[in-house]
């Protein structure tokens, strides 16, 4: 039987429209900073992907700048914004990527501090509280994602950033996991920035942009020369980009199709997931979310032994922290919503994925799960044996 792939939240097998671009780019030598007949030509395709970027998100051309994934964009549009400012407060959710954090965390020598805002039990932004500390003196930023990493939930960000430009505070939102999947338009949106990676929407991996409003002057973290109009210096990865485009302009006309596909998908896993697997807590909301990612948590399960034991039977999925690919490593983010010390895991369906591979994927991780925890209770009884005497008489 063949393996099952669910980990599109790692990323996506590369679209063969992105596989011809790339092939096509190897052959432009050229430096796009030349004035040469080579230099030209590599321009010319830089421009081309940067045009149908921009299209695809509603931005004009000159707002794109290529960089070399999500992290550095991320990274980019907090160092950028809050260096430009001089230092300030940059006011985020309690359960951001862990990009967010640490960016910040870099930059308190700077005078750059977090005011971190809170969530319901479904990972979704209190909106009070967060109009409440846009509005605070000294705010440099805000940073919201707009589809979790791990939870999958959407937070409201169009009315986060109206929130954000009324308190006069540039807002930047990480829609990694909406980009490619859900219809996105910057100018409805009203953000001011926009995080896009490649390989989420089956582009390369490695390659992703920063939507930057006109009007905004992020600093530079990358100087030397004067690249993506000086924000961001560096030989660009031509092919890289080429392909992210191709990928990306492939994506739209399938978009509807497929987000109803995958939403039917993942609407079946997490009834499922509830239903048979012994101790699973199904979390993230349940209609306000990106289309193809589930996750749970199962309590008092070994997660890096049951998440190789999926693995043996052929069933690939994300666990434990997306960060350090640590299966055992408990969440952050179910931390904030009440599950302290929970690893985490994650569902990410493809366009390859059927209704039988749901149903064989919830059949295995029953019976896994099953089998550990008989392992586990038979060890707990075995090992009470060894339990010393109770010192008031007690069994």
């Amino acid at each position: 039987m063949a393996d099952l792939y669910l980990d599109a939240a790692g990323g996506i097998a590369i679209l063969p429209p992105a596989r011809e671009a790339m092939l096509t780019a190897l052959d432009a030598v050229g430096d796009p900073l030349r004035i040469t007949a080579p230099g030209r030509a590599a321009r010319a395709l830089l421009e081309r992907a940067r045009a149908a970027v921009a299209d695809a998100v509603g931005a004009h051309a000159d707002e794109i700048v290529f960089t070399s994934g999500a992290t550095e964009s991320v990274a980019l549009a907090i160092e950028g914004v809050t260096t430009a400012a001089g230092g300030g407060a940059v006011v985020t959710s309690a359960i951001e990527h862990s990009v967010v954090p640490a960016t910040i965390g870099r930059l308190a020598d700077r005078g750059v501090i977090t005011a971190a805002v809170g969530t319901d039990t479904d990972g979704r932004l209190d909106l009070d509280r967060f109009a409440t500390a846009v509005r605070a003196p000294g705010v440099a930023l805000a940073t919201i994602h707009h589809g979790n990493h791990e939870l999958g939930t959407m937070q409201q960000i169009g009315e986060a950033a109206r929130l954000a430009r009324a308190a006069g505070v540039p807002f930047h939102t990480d829609a990694t996991h909406t980009v490619g999947r859900l219809p996105i338009d910057v100018r409805a949106l009203e953000v001011d920035l926009l995080t896009l990676s490649s390989h989420q929407f089956g582009g390369p991996p490695g390659v992703g942009a920063l939507y930057v409003r006109r009007g905004v002057e992020p600093a530079a973290m990358l100087v030397g020369d004067e690249r993506e109009g000086g924000r961001r210096a560096g030989m660009q990865n031509i092919p890289g980009i080429a392909g992210m485009a191709a990928a990306l302009t492939a994506s739209q006309a399938t978009m509807a199709d497929n987000a109803a596909r995958a939403w039917s998908l993942t609407a079946s896993l997490r009834d499922r997931i509830a239903a048979r697997v012994a101790g699973a807590t199904v979390h993230g909301h349940p209609t306000h979310r990106v289309p193809h990612l589930v996750c749970f948590s199962i309590a008092d399960l070994d997660t890096a032994t049951l998440a190789m034991a999926l693995d043996d039977r052929g069933i690939h999925l994300g666990a434990g922290s997306p960060a350090s690919g640590r299966p055992e490593d408990p969440s952050p983010v179910l931390a904030q919503l009440g599950y302290p010390e929970t690893p985490s895991f994650r569902i990410g369906v493809t366009t390859d994925t059927t209704d039988d591979d749901v149903a064989r994927c919830v059949q295995v991780l029953g019976e896994a799960a099953e089998e550990l925890q008989r392992v586990a209770r038979g060890a707990a009884v075995a090992m009470g044996r060894f339990r010393p005497p109770d010192p008031d008489g007690g069994a």
